[in-house]
């Protein structure tokens, strides 16, 4: 696929996958499923496009997969980055995105402490300063 062919739908479907791939050691068919609703909401998929939906699937697959292990990370996040500056693309729309990030982690039923690391990296790349990973804050009793 050419980078000039890449649409917005491609950006969330690539992040989508990345976030699910370099988060979890195996992915369920659950939060694949879960990548495909999110991809079908923002493209409001019905019987006229479901074969551009289809496309976009597999082409965002085939480009995250066409990456070296090492780049894929730096690559997630420079595309998240780029996402925030999408003519259109509102706070409220950056927002939901990184709720669609949330639900695709909780779609196996856990939000494990690798992913909620990988999300507030994306939130940080969107502009959205969230932290959702558990620290160990050790608070004094008494005095």
């Amino acid at each position: 696929m050419n980078i000039n062919q890449r649409t917005p739908y491609h950006l969330f479907c690539f992040v989508y996958l990345g976030f699910a791939q370099l988060s979890n050691e195996n992915l369920s068919e659950n939060v694949m499923e879960e990548i495909e609703r999110k991809v079908a909401h923002w493209m409001n998929v019905n019987p006229s496009n479901i074969v551009e939906f289809n496309r976009i699937l597999h082409e965002s697959s085939d480009w995250y997969n066409s990456l070296k292990s090492e780049d894929r990370l730096e690559t997630v996040l420079e595309i998240a980055k780029s996402i925030q500056n999408l003519e259109g693309f509102t706070m409220e729309n950056r927002k939901a995105f990184l709720s669609d990030i949330r639900d695709i982690a909780v779609a196996d039923g856990r939000f494990s402490s690798a992913e909620k690391q990988m999300h507030d990296i994306i939130g940080r790349e969107l502009g959205i300063n969230i932290m959702t990973t558990d620290k160990n804050t050790k608070k004094k009793l008494g005095f």
